[in-house]
């Protein structure tokens, strides 16, 4: 049966070649889509657990009540007690320190007047400290292409997208 629905293929080239490409090509396009969407998807998840969210946020109620507004003047201050404590309470956990802001980044002409400026979302994050993960949380290593990283305190990253806008260089 099958020798024969073969043959039939192959003598009417022009009545089957069509159903076959037809097929293939949707099916191609069906497995392609669903990888694709997957994967942003999942890395879309794992990158709102890494940079925004976290598994578990710390803060006030004021805070909780208006975070969509990133309200720093509501932000909790000199909390090294607090993370101590709950390293004690939780110590299979991983808390760190950070804080998110908007603003206007500055690029100074030779003269130190503003030449360009471009509003910023940033996140403030411990990257210098010994014992600090967030360079491998957030990839930070693997995404630098070109400068280095900070090395001390008042050092900043902006993106390479960014710098080209401001027309800033290293």
């Amino acid at each position: 049966m099958i020798r024969f629905l073969f043959k039939g293929l192959l003598r009417d080239r022009n009545r089957s070649l069509l159903p076959i490409l037809v097929v293939t090509a949707g099916v191609t396009l069906t497995v392609f889509l669903h990888c694709y969407i997957t994967g942003v998807l999942g890395d879309m998840i794992e990158f709102s657990a890494n940079y925004t969210s976290g598994h578990v946020k710390v803060m006030t109620r004021a805070y909780a009540e208006n975070k969509n507004q990133l309200p720093n003047d509501l932000a909790l201050i000199e909390v090294n007690d607090l993370v101590n404590n709950l390293q004690e309470d939780y110590p299979t956990m991983d808390f760190v320190q950070r804080i998110n802001f908007g603003g206007l980044l500055d690029a100074p002409d030779e003269f130190g007047e503003t030449k360009k400026q471009g509003v910023v979302a940033g996140i403030a994050v411990d990257l210098i400290s010994e014992n600090s993960k967030e360079l491998d949380r957030l990839n930070i290593r693997n995404s630098l292409k070109r400068g280095r990283l900070p090395e001390k305190s008042n050092e900043v990253l902006v993106s390479d997208e960014f710098a080209t806008k401001l027309e800033v260089d290293l």
